[in-house]
């Protein structure tokens, strides 16, 4: 369940202390992105939080169709995966190579991931009609630039602080062995 911290309690506001069994994440950011698709509906809701030093994203809404994987991502793992794309102003197909700095395998990820990155313009989108769908880095240092910037900025007042592994829910339905053992216990206890 997320919590509201404020600069009073400044262990909390960095966003790395052990808080319910396990790291926390301090959101520094919540906002939009447009989906790569000209027909895609909707917007995609991301957050870019800290954990310590470390900047993490997730994506955390879509207003459509769409499904994705809500794991916070480190911005390292996104830097390696895109260091797979070739060198210099070249095309590439981020949503391809954005997919596997997710552990989920949710088939949006990647495109969404490569949306988020555009929103915040680390990526762009390449004009030349016979590249349809590719994109290109919009500076060499993009990205290394960006993560300072957020990693530097001063905290407001009130921060949302989320675990950066939630509780799995419980089945909503047991199994019917489960089902079975419980109710054989019942009937031996007196």
């Amino acid at each position: 369940m997320p919590r509201k911290t404020s600069k009073k309690q400044g262990e909390e506001k960095e966003g790395s202390q052990e808080i319910s069994g396990g790291p926390m994440v301090t959101i520094i950011k919540t906002a939009l992105a447009a989906k790569l698709s000209p027909r895609g509906e909707g917007k995609i809701t991301y957050q870019v939080g800290r954990c310590g030093e470390t900047l993490l994203l997730r994506i955390s809404g879509n207003e459509s169709s769409g499904r994705f994987s809500k794991e916070w991502v480190s911005v390292e793992k996104i830097r390696d995966a895109l260091s797979k794309a070739p060198k210099g102003a070249a095309s590439f197909k981020a949503a391809l190579l954005l997919q596997e700095a997710w552990q989920g395998k949710s088939s949006c990820n990647g495109g969404f991931a490569a949306a988020i990155l555009m929103a915040e313009e680390l990526l762009v989108r390449d004009d030349d009609p016979k590249k349809k769908g590719m994109q290109k880095r919009s500076s060499p240092d993009a990205i290394e630039a960006w993560e300072k910037r957020l990693l530097a900025e001063e905290l407001p007042e009130d921060v949302e602080v989320v675990p950066l592994h939630p509780p799995k829910s419980k089945p909503f339905f047991k199994k019917a062995a489960e089902t079975e053992e419980e109710n054989n216990e019942e009937d031996s206890n007196p």
